[in-house]
């Protein structure tokens, strides 16, 4: 039988305040902080900086960053409805005689400030980590743990905002030569200018990005943060850091983590902006950092994150120079495949995809899926539903806002409202 879903956002410092609830059209309850389901209070004052208007969110609302669906240990989703409410997603499908893993891990994220430069192992260093850290008793869910389960983390994002910014896969080393060089035309002072002459001549070593890297990370990333100063007092004083577009990244960066280490990093890294309905794929070891917007992101069923700067949280160094892929690199725009009413995004040789199926104006339409995957009704501020029949003829209805998983389903119909719009996307990994 299908099983509906929900979850207790993310509330990582990076997230819109009562972002993923406006997103949602719902408001968040909380399974994992509370131990009970407890309804967000919410109150007539609005955020502006939330993502939906209609859903009235508390001033001062906690940050909402990630909806997680899934079966990862570490927060897993809750069943909500039927016979196994009350239940983590793992163990109702252990009830039903089903594995407990569903092999991803589905998110709604809303950024709101960029998030960590950051990169993800693939499969065989992450079951390394894995293994040397319970070798060494580092308890799962402590802050300094770096691999929380032994897989890779490929993961595809899919911009629902009008724009989605990141950064992603280190830029050619000669657009960043030439950035360095336009710093150094307008150097202030000899120290400020020693310091960029350092960064070129890493960059005109053998390997100039990954030279790069190093020498802005040893010694606790002493160089890093001297660059990140720089360029603080650059836009402090009223002036910019190259005089081209890179400023604005470099801003953003500096506006949020003033004279942090992973600011230089808005340097080497590639800018990437998704319209709404464009998405990426991000294979492992792509260092990259979301910047603001909305989306979904479907991955491997993995936690793993090793982080170089912009975060409060555990950095490691080591662990990020490790795992890093140093060869400059465009990540993968996706293609859109469409067949009727339905529109699907794939991330080949990760096996990711997402199928959009959309309707309107009291429209109905058969949804396509596979069985495991995870039905995501979106928001429209109507009446969409989409109507579950399972294969020992139970039925299941999911509103906006809600998720259900498939589990031996016959048949999906999305249905719209008499006047509106209704929406399912439909997430899953293909063996």
């Amino acid at each position: 039988m299908s099983l509906l879903i929900d979850n207790e956002p993310r509330d990582y410092d990076w997230g819109t305040p009562g972002g993923i609830a406006r997103l949602r059209g719902v408001p968040s309850r909380r399974f994992h902080s509370a131990g009970a389901f407890v309804a967000s209070e919410v109150s007539a004052k609005t955020s502006a900086s939330a993502a939906d208007s209609s859903v009235p969110m508390p001033a001062e609302a906690e940050p909402e960053a990630e909806l997680w669906l899934g079966t990862h240990p570490t927060w897993p989703s809750v069943v909500v409805d039927g016979p196994y409410e009350g239940e983590t997603l793992p163990e109702a499908l252990r009830q039903l005689g089903r594995p407990a893993e569903i092999g991803y891990l589905f998110k709604l994220l809303s950024v709101d400030r960029p998030l960590s430069v950051q990169v993800h192992p693939d499969a065989d260093q992450a079951n390394e980590g894995f293994v040397l850290e319970n070798a060494m008793n580092v308890p799962l869910k402590a802050a300094v743990r770096n691999y929380r389960d032994p897989n890779a983390k490929p993961e595809m994002v899919y911009a629902l905002s009008e724009s989605f910014d990141l950064l992603a896969g280190f830029r050619d080393p000669e657009a960043v030569i030439a950035d360095v060089e336009l710093i150094l035309r307008s150097c202030q002072s000899r120290t400020e200018e020693i310091i960029w002459l350092e960064l070129l001549h890493a960059l005109v070593e053998d390997d100039p990005i990954e030279a790069a890297v190093r020498w802005m990370l040893q010694d606790d990333a002493v160089f890093g943060r001297a660059l990140a100063n720089q360029m603080h007092t650059r836009f402090t004083g009223g002036f910019g850091v190259c005089a081209n577009e890179r400023d604005e990244v470099l801003r953003r960066l500096d506006e949020h983590y003033p004279g942090d280490r992973g600011v230089p990093f808005g340097l080497l890294l590639r800018h990437e902006t998704l319209e709404r309905g464009q998405s990426i794929y991000l294979r492992p070891r792509t260092p990259h950092c979301y910047l603001h917007g909305t989306g979904l992101e479907l991955m491997g069923p993995s936690d793993n994150v090793l982080r170089a700067g912009l975060t409060s949280k555990h950095v490691d160094d080591h662990e990020f120079l490790k795992v890093l892929d140093f060869e400059p690199s465009a990540p993968k725009h996706l293609y859109e495949y469409h067949k009727n009413d339905v529109v699907e995004v794939q991330a080949e040789g990760a096996g990711l995809r997402l199928t959009f199926t959309h309707v309107s104006d009291g429209q109905r339409a058969r949804v396509p899926f596979h069985d495991g995957d995870i039905a995501y009704v979106m928001h429209h501020h109507g009446d969409g539903r989409l109507l579950i029949r399972d294969a020992d003829g139970a039925h299941l209805t999911v509103g906006e806002g809600q998720a259900a998983v498939l589990v031996d389903a016959r048949e999906l119909h999305i249905v719209a409202p008499e006047q509106g719009h209704a929406t399912v996307v439909v997430a899953g990994r293909d063996s």
